[in-house]
């Protein structure tokens, strides 16, 4: 079993008000979202694109993300294959969203 580890932060009542009720809407809470971004920075290495403000410092880890990908000594996976999994994925996405044909 994973440990669990305590993250504590202060912030302006305001905002976190304002942030609870935006994140209420779309079902998520502040909790969640933290952990999305936490998730995110240490399997990235970076913060999400979005977080980013400096345009040469995300240039700069896409590249190094991209060079990483094309230096990936695994054998490449033909076109067609990759088209074959992601059309499943989709369709299994969409019938989840009702909008999809059983």
């Amino acid at each position: 079993m994973v440990a669990n580890a305590l993250v504590q932060t202060r912030i302006d009542a305001d905002v976190k008000e304002r942030a609870t009720a935006v994140l209420d809407n779309i079902g998520l809470t502040v909790s969640d979202v933290m952990r999305i971004v936490l998730t995110r920075v240490a399997k990235e290495g970076a913060l999400p694109a979005g977080f980013t403000v400096d345009a040469a410092a995300h240039d700069a880890w896409f590249r190094a993300k991209v060079q990483e990908a094309l230096d990936d000594p695994r054998p490449a996976v033909p076109h067609e294959k990759v088209e074959a999994h992601f059309a499943k994925r989709r369709a299994t996405a969409l019938l989840k969203a009702g909008k999809g044909k059983a």
